[in-house]
């Protein structure tokens, strides 16, 4: 008898010919359109009482992620292994997409039914018209990292039922397993937590542990806030990702696993970002370990904001995708040296009763019925219109035009003479006048008379969420006003060196998950307080599952075998934080001869794990850390995102230090 799968067609209702309704911010879904986050916190309260026999349900869905590693919808494949894990893989975004789809649409189905419970009458009709049009929000940590209280803190919220206006569990701030049970949960403390918790206390185990939700407030603003010691570390490192020629190749773009190239400039990824997102919020709770995060509620949020920067990317790199790799340690479905592919199935996902849905047929994400703000691409003169809309997106949210704004406008000395040889004088630059483009996001400049629109069955127009960045035109305010020679406002403009920590490390070196603090001067001596120090540069974290007590096969082999990952962090902001004169006088500027003296004495690192207990340096043996500098071209009227010269290693900073990289070592 034929197995009946189910079948992950993401949500099909509300679509319009190429018009397809919007995945929402978070923050602009409350506040712009209060009823459609309404019927949001209703579809979630009832997918998370849905009985855990149920496939659809919040725990069956969850659990695909990692424990209690049981096979999804009868979907049963390499006997030798267990778990569906893709991470540090070149699957790792593709996989997730479809699995975002399975979610979106259970939640679709829950919120239909909760309005349907209704009785008949004006607030029925309300919520009735809003529901084709429902798609689960995203969080954009890197435009604003602020987690909001009605995801981290509100332990109830105030919403409108089918029984009038009610004080319920808040289903963003936990999710309540009622009991545990040993078997599928085994490990300690997992095995005692009834909720999903965010900083817990992991020495007095506490089975109603509500968390630190202030502990995770101030982690997350120290990853993204303009603080002395650290310059929207993440936003940095997103627009990174989406500006550096390197990131053009999918396989340096995608996985945090490290290539071995021997070059410099490919060390960051999206799954390294996504990563300290886990790192940051769980805090040795359920969102910092592969196998428990899939349970907690932000985990949704989070990793549809991945699949968005994933599909920007997309939009900006249309010609790379997917390449064939192999695959060292067998999965769930996989054996280990098998090749990994644009045609590998990414099990458990069904697209019908016979197929399984592969990254090939799931690179178009309108193929599951939704799409982004940025992303409008209807009634768009064309796809080249859609890309400029993507640049212009990535500039406004994320380029900041730091470090260049900062450098003219607070310490214009920053930009030494050498750097000219990169430069391009010949490029026009327009200080006063329309020559950069002045927008606030994407689909806000005319273009052949279109004007994209966002309004689809009752669904709000909605901008992306924008950050507290300067701009492109607070660039020109502040070159047009400040003390600066015209040979400065026409040559300084177009170029200047940027800094970068490149880290790597066995995934497995701490025995599960944990973090590299990166710090730029002195820093606290009571380890506990490392991720909250005002010297704090960034983070990079390691998501990993204890290969002594995990079920998952793939993570006990790529330990047993030394799966080095990586990551990158930007100093560059960091830096122009120190540059003014009355502050650090030895550091003028960002040229190398100042920089690197100045990063040999006060760039420090050190290792803790996800709760802040610290871990010696010496126990993390396979850590190496490096810095690498290149000149950058900043964007012009003729190209709206950055250009990147030639990158170098600066041994110098790190060599003959406790895990610093060194010439001769491997890049």
């Amino acid at each position: 008898m034929a197995t009946n799968y189910f079948n992950i067609t993401g949500v099909r209702e509300g679509i319009n010919g190429p018009a397809v309704p919007l995945r929402q911010e978070i923050r602009a879904l409350q506040s712009t359109n209060p009823d459609m986050f309404n019927i949001y916190i209703l579809g979630l309260q009832r997918m998370q009482s849905l009985p855990k026999t149920d496939r659809l349900s919040w725990f069956q869905i969850g659990g695909i992620h990692g424990r209690p590693y049981a096979a999804w919808d009868n979907v049963r494949g390499n006997g030798n292994a267990s778990g569906y894990c893709t991470h540090s893989s070149i699957l790792f975004l593709p996989w997730h997409r479809p699995y975002l789809a399975l979610f979106e649409q259970s939640l679709f189905e829950n919120v239909k039914a909760a309005v349907a419970a209704f009785p008949p009458g004006p607030t029925k009709d309300k919520f009735t018209r809003l529901v084709p049009s429902f798609r689960m929000p995203y969080w954009d940590w890197a435009a604003d990292a602020r987690i909001p209280d009605f995801v981290l803190k509100n332990e109830t919220i105030e919403v409108e039922t089918a029984n009038g206006k009610q004080t319920i569990r808040n289903p963003l701030y936990s999710h309540s397993f009622g009991s545990i049970d040993r078997r599928e949960f085994p490990e300690r403390p997992y095995n005692t937590w009834l909720n999903t918790v965010r900083y817990p206390n992991t020495t007095n185990i506490n089975p109603n542990d509500k968390g630190s939700p202030t502990q995770v407030a101030a982690g997350m603003q120290q990853q993204s806030s303009p603080s002395q010691g650290n310059f929207y570390n993440l936003r940095d490192r997103i627009y990174a990702l989406l500006s550096r020629n390197n990131y053009q190749n999918f396989a340096y773009f995608s996985n945090d696993g490290w290539n071995n190239n021997g070059s410099a400039d490919d060390y960051d990824s999206l799954e390294s970002v996504h990563n300290t997102i886990h790192g940051t919020i769980g805090g040795g709770g359920h969102m910092s370990t592969p196998a428990y995060a899939g349970f907690d509620p932000i985990f949704w949020l989070h990793h549809t904001n991945v699949d968005r920067i994933f599909a920007l990317w997309q939009v900006l790199n249309p010609d790379s995708y997917v390449v064939d790799q192999r695959a060292a340690n067998s999965t769930f479905w996989s054996n280990a040296n098998s090749t990994e592919g644009a045609n590998t199935a990414l099990v458990p996902f069904h697209q019908n009763n016979t197929t399984y849905w592969t990254s090939l047929t799931c690179r178009n994400l309108k193929n599951f019925g939704s799409t982004y703000p940025e992303l409008v691409d209807w009634g768009v003169v064309g796809p080249t219109q859609v890309r400029t809309n993507v640049q212009r997106a990535v500039q406004t949210l994320y380029g900041r035009t730091a470090p260049v704004n900062r450098v003219l406008g607070q310490a214009p000395g920053a930009i030494g003479t050498s750097i000219l040889s990169f430069s391009q004088p010949g490029v026009p630059v327009t200080v006063g006048g329309s020559g950069i483009p002045q927008t606030d996001g994407p689909g806000d400049e005319k273009t052949e008379g279109y004007v994209p629109t966002q309004s689809h069955y009752g669904q709000s127009e909605q901008q992306p969420i924008q950050s507290e960045s300067t701009g492109l035109p607070d660039l020109i305010k502040d070159v047009s006003s400040g003390e600066i020679g015209q040979s400065l406002k026409e040559f300084m403009l177009i170029s200047h060196f940027r800094y970068f920590c490149n880290i790597r490390v066995d995934k497995y070196d701490a025995g599960g998950s944990f973090n590299v603090h990166i710090f730029l001067g002195e820093f606290t001596d009571d380890p506990t307080q490392r991720a909250y120090d005002d010297n704090l540069v960034g983070t990079f974290s390691i998501f990993a599952n204890d290969p002594e007590t995990t079920g998952c096969e793939k993570c006990q082999n790529e330990a047993e075998t030394g799966l080095t990952v990586t990551g990158s962090i930007p100093l560059t902001g960091a830096l122009l934080d120190r540059i003014p004169l009355d502050r650090i006088p030895e550091l003028s500027s960002l040229e190398p001869e100042n920089v690197i003296p100045y990063l040999q004495s006060k760039l420090h690192w050190r290792c803790n794990k996800p709760d802040d207990t610290p871990i010696p340096r010496e126990e993390i043996t396979t850590l190496k850390v490096g810095v690498a500098s290149v000149p950058v071209q900043v964007p012009t009227p003729d190209h709206l995102l950055p250009k990147y010269g030639e990158w170098r290693p600066q041994y110098e900073v790190t060599a003959g230090r406790k895990a610093g990289l060194a010439e001769g070592d491997d890049l």
